[in-house]
């Protein structure tokens, strides 16, 4: 029986105890075998990864990487690739996009299924190179109008510099509400929410949805399952093919009820192999993860992104992380920390971190820190990232280690699944073989999990939320469904086209924020449709209307309290801020003066801005819009001639006080303090595009602008 683990035969290659021959037949055997394909596959990498080794093999080692389907490696590793079947080879899995791009085998034929008209579900893993078929379908000319739909706005934002880099030519690229389609080429880039507000997607040839398990339910808000099933089911009924991909899992069900035909292709196409390293330390011991840490950072030197749980777990990491030390920070480094301390201070826990050489990532943010740390990391400038899953969740990065601090994503353990698509990060085809993944505490349990993805809407049930149902195609209610509306429609006081319009809350918190109003007198009602900005009063009922619907979000920021007047404060200090930033520096300028200590300046600077992403962006916004609809509703239920208009602050949160163009410059990494500087009456109400070409065409000679404030202009445009 041949060895099964190309780990230890690697290593019997490099100590002499196995020759490059018969490790080559092992490889050989398995390649050979429908069962060991894939660890056939790891034998050849591992191979290719110690190429000295294999020199006196080299003929055989070119002929396994072709029997493996690793095409790519073929340009890399042999300069004989001018041998006719090789060339023709080569030639057939050339890809679209550049006559240097060649096709692995399994790239090859999704791209294949999906130009014969087929609808795919892939599910592979991370290094598997999906995006890149997305790009070949681009780039083949066969669609006009595509979609793609990504989970975050960080991804809407990598993925729209990809295509635009690409393709911006030939293919309008909307990803941004406030953008009308001017071509009849077009690509959208969007969240599943800004799916669902679209009007114009019609006639749409293909799209795509990444990270497509987020349709199932989980433990977490389902109100982002719902959006993304009701954006679905918009897609089908307008989209002549789809393609789906995510990471490995076992099935997904519910699509057949939805009829539509489609492959599902599950595939464990490795193109890189991993290490895997187990220390099984209790997930409270955190001196010897610390100490382990150091450790594993102090043996491997390459590109290293450290998971953690929470911010405050990677600030506590980047704290025991004092002995990294930067070898020699460039001007540019040098110069973003003097920006990061003159705005946010030196005891954030963003500012230390990038003083030693380390980058931080989590949701709260400002994005142009995000793409400004992912963007040094990438290019090598800086060695080490500590983040939360929401670096882990598609945005590429390129590193050779990843170490798993903790097995948990914020209170939760995580399970098999989610810990693979972590541990998935280490390694990168054409550029690290092989990937390190070191797991401080014990894996999560290895029992036979069937990772099933079910499909809410190919499984309408009696349990299925009444806003899912609500905003849904017709074309995909069951006729159980088609009742379960009727029934509320008969029996609820608010209108089914308000719970369509507002899918993404619950019905009963639609219906409680309904009560509400029906409680307020007819004064009170007009005093909150009256004015632009609220007076005291009008910001309390407010602030009432807003914990109703958004207890959730503002429970995880102890905003909830019904005695508490945080939130009436902050929405008050930020309605009458002069501007986003004065907004932030006059609370921070609190924090440091009320807080003692490094690690409590830092919570607090951490605090502010979850506010200013989760709640003054989000939560908000999206309150407001639905107590317009309810008075404007309730209004017209009494036939009073009154309008409410919320424009005007759902605008001050949604865009950071900015002029909408330049709040979406800010989704695409230009910071909020650059473009304060760049506002004026001119450009305040030029489109996205307009105001992108000006901002390139005369950013370098503006002498308000600092040498940080051409950095972040130079990455977004």
């Amino acid at each position: 029986m041949f060895n099964l683990n190309p780990k230890v035969c690697i290593e019997n290659v490099r100590n002499d105890v196995l020759s490059p021959f018969m490790y080559l037949k092992h490889a050989n055997k398995c390649l050979s075998s429908p069962s060991h394909k894939s660890i056939g596959r790891e034998y050849v990498i591992r191979a290719l990864d110690e190429f000295d080794k294999f020199e006196s093999q080299s003929q055989l080692l070119k002929n396994l990487v072709r029997k493996a389907g690793l095409y790519p490696y073929l340009i890399k590793f042999f300069s004989s690739t001018k041998a006719p079947d090789i060339e023709l080879l080569l030639q057939l899995y050339q890809s679209e996009i550049s006559p240097d791009f060649v096709f692995h085998s399994m790239q090859a034929k999704i791209y294949n299924l999906l130009i014969s008209g087929k609808n795919v579900v892939l599910s592979a893993p991370t290094s598997m190179g999906k995006s890149a078929i997305v790009d070949s379908l681009i780039a083949s000319n066969r669609f006009n109008r595509l979609v793609v739909v990504v989970p975050t706005i960080a991804l809407i934002d990598e993925t729209r510099r990809r295509i635009q880099k690409n393709f911006g030519r030939k293919f309008q690229v909307i990803h941004h509400g406030s953008q009308e389609r001017r071509k009849d080429r077009t690509i959208y880039v969007l969240t599943q929410e800004r799916v669902n507000e679209r009007e114009d997607l019609q006639n749409i040839d293909l799209f795509v949805v990444d990270e497509f398990y987020k349709l199932a339910f989980s433990h977490e808000d389902k109100s982002r399952a719902i959006s993304l099933n009701i954006a679905l089911s918009k897609l089908l009924s307008v989209s002549k093919q789809f393609y789906m991909i995510g990471p490995y899992i076992d099935a997904m069900r519910g699509m057949d009820a939805l009829q539509k035909e489609y492959v599902f292709v599950p595939s464990d196409f490795n193109t890189v192999a991993l290490n895997v390293n187990e220390y099984n330390i209790k997930p409270n011991d955190v001196a010897s993860k610390n100490s382990q840490l150091k450790k594993i950072l102090e043996t491997y030197k390459g590109q290293t992104i450290i998971y953690c749980r929470s911010q405050k777990s990677i600030d506590q990491v980047v704290t025991s992380m004092d002995y990294i030390c930067f070898d020699k920070p460039s001007r540019e480094i040098k110069n973003y920390y003097r920006w990061l301390k003159r705005f946010y201070g030196s005891n954030w826990c963003y500012s230390r971190a990038l003083k030693l050489g380390i980058g931080v990532h989590h949701g709260a943010l400002p994005r142009a820190l995000q793409q400004k740390t992912v963007d040094l990391f990438n290019k090598n400038k800086i060695k080490y990232l500590v983040c939360t899953s929401t670096l882990i969740e598609g945005v590429n990065t390129v590193a050779e280690n990843v170490v798993i601090y903790d097995n948990r994503r914020a209170n939760a353990s995580i399970d098999d699944f989610t810990h693979k698509n972590i541990a998935g990060r280490a390694g990168r085809m054409n550029q690290h073989l092989i990937g390190n993944v070191f797991c401080l505490e014990s894996l999560p349990s290895r029992e036979f999990q069937s990772n099933v993805v079910e499909l809410p809407l190919g499984h309408q049930n009696v349990e299925t939320p009444l806003n899912l149902l609500a905003g849904i195609q017709s074309e995909h209610l069951t006729d159980m469904s088609r009742e379960s509306l009727s029934q509320f429609d008969m029996s609820s006081k608010v209108p089914l086209d308000l719970i369509r319009k507002h899918a993404s809350y619950n019905v009963l918190s639609i219906e409680s924020a309904y009560s509400f109003i029906t409680e307020l007198s007819i004064e009170d009602m007009k005093l909150l449709s009256k004015k632009k900005t609220p007076d005291s009063y009008n910001l309390e009922l407010l602030v009432q209307f807003i914990k109703i619907l958004e207890a959730g979000a503002l429970q995880k920021l102890s905003l909830h309290f019904e005695d508490n007047d945080e939130l009436k404060n902050r929405m008050a200090w930020y309605i009458y801020a002069e501007s986003h930033t004065d907004y932030i520096r006059e609370r921070l300028k609190y924090i440091y003066s009320h807080r003692e200590g490094v690690q409590r300046v830092s919570e607090g600077t951490d605090w502010e801005f979850k506010i200013a992403r989760n709640i003054f962006k989000h939560s908000i916004p999206r309150a407001l819009m639905l107590l317009q609809d309810l008075l404007n509703y309730q209004f017209d239920q009494l036939d009073i001639k009154v309008v409410t208009d919320f424009g005007y602050l759902v605008h001050i949160f949604e865009n950071s006080h900015l002029p909408t163009a330049f709040s979406a410059l800010e989704e695409m990494g230009i910071a909020i303090e650059t473009l304060e500087k760049l506002v004026t009456e001119r450009v305040s109400s030029s489109s996205i595009e307009t105001l992108s070409r000006y901002i390139r065409m005369y950013y370098k000679k503006s002498e308000r602008l600092h040498a940080i404030d051409r950095m972040f202009i130079r990455l977004a445009l």
